[in-house]
């Protein structure tokens, strides 16, 4: 028996929290449609609450797993190589 308690499918780690918490504070616009390699990058420029260096990075396919399993974003459509595109779901 392990102390750890499993996640349930669907749920975001910490690490994944962080990540999204980052893009919401970084410059990207949200609004406007975007792919997972521009969220990378948003996440990885943005430092840290403490304003230090993140450690954990996510590449374009972590951070579109990420993206999905996150509520604040939806996915609207895929472009013509299949790439998902995302966007902040509107405070309705």
């Amino acid at each position: 028996m392990t102390k750890y308690t499993p996640r349930t499918i669907g749920e975001l780690s910490t690490t994944e929290a962080c990540w999204v918490e980052a893009l919401l504070r970084s410059g990207l616009n949200l609004t406007e449609p975007f792919n997972a390699a521009q969220a990378s990058r948003a996440v990885i420029t943005t430092p840290t609450k403490r304003g230090t260096v993140r450690r954990i990075c996510p590449n374009s396919f972590k951070m579109a797993y990420v993206l999905k399993k996150a509520p604040q974003f939806k996915m609207i459509y895929r472009d013509s190589k299949k790439r998902p595109i995302f966007v902040l779901k509107s405070e309705e």
